[in-house]
């Protein structure tokens, strides 16, 4: 009966090691300390909230990133339009100062501001503004015949090329409007993107800490899994050892009790 007891505990402590070292082995292949909800049923709980906290901020800094994409387009857009105006600048310039001007280089100069308006046009969804019908004036095109007050015309930058044969300082008040409504935009697409990236760096370094928070709990101390591994090996091994050696010891007396009868 001692010898079936011995056998009987010496087979537990051989399973319990074998159980032992297996988890420690699939802590070991997947990474995980938590491999299922019996591992840490609280820890599993942490860890599967941590990760959805994770998945809305990704998904959060992935919106914001695409948002900044977009502002980068319009920002560049618009300073093509700058560019565009500046140019449309020194036309009216041109112009409004027609002393000594041929009929031919009038003409080219309508045709120069004809082309950038066809430019700016192009531009525009990209700009999220539309200063060729947003941006007006009041342009003087006679005088009342019975009351002698002057009629005016609402024009916008689509009737630049008319605007600057008629009224050069209406035009220069197209352009300079023009350029107003562009840099106001600008600056406010420039408050956005730092705003958006402020947005997005809180966001990036919370998804850091939730990182490690979660690392902390899931993820499998491999120096540690190593080392355990390693003693649920000796421990298994001394105890095969130690049956063996008390299956030699029950042997040897049974050979003894034999003899003497």
């Amino acid at each position: 009966m001692s010898r079936i007891s011995t056998n009987n505990a010496f087979q537990r402590i051989i399973g319990v090691n074998n159980q032992s070292a297996m988890r420690t082995l699939e802590r070991l292949s997947t990474g995980y300390a938590i491999n299922r909800g019996a591992d840490d049923p609280a820890g599993l709980i942490a860890s599967e909230n941590f990760q959805a906290r994770l998945s809305a901020n990704q998904a959060q800094v992935t919106s914001i990133e695409r948002n900044e994409a977009f502002m980068n387009i319009r920002d560049g857009a618009l300073g093509a339009q700058l560019d565009n105006i500046g140019d449309l600048d020194g036309l009216v310039v041109q112009a409004a100062n027609e002393g000594g001007t041929t009929g031919s280089e009038i003409g080219a100069v309508s045709t120069q501001v004809d082309g950038i308006l066809s430019g700016i046009e192009r531009v525009l969804p990209a700009t999220g503004i539309d200063i060729m019908r947003d941006v007006t004036t009041q342009m003087q095109v006679g005088t009342d015949e019975v009351s002698g007050d002057p009629i005016y015309e609402e024009v916008s930058m689509s009737d630049l090329s008319r605007v600057m044969e008629q009224d050069p300082e209406a035009a220069q008040r197209l352009v300079d409007g023009a350029r107003d409504a562009v840099l106001q935009e600008r600056a406010q697409i420039g408050a956005d993107q730092r705003a958006a990236e402020a947005e997005r760096r809180v966001l990036e370094e919370e998804q850091i800490n939730i990182a490690q928070a979660n690392s902390s709990i899931r993820d499998a101390d491999y120096a540690r899994e190593s080392s355990n591994l390693v003693r649920d090996q000796i421990l298994g091994e001394a105890s095969i050892a130690a049956e063996l050696a008390s299956r030699a010891s029950s042997a040897a007396v049974l050979r003894l009790l034999d003899l003497q009868a």
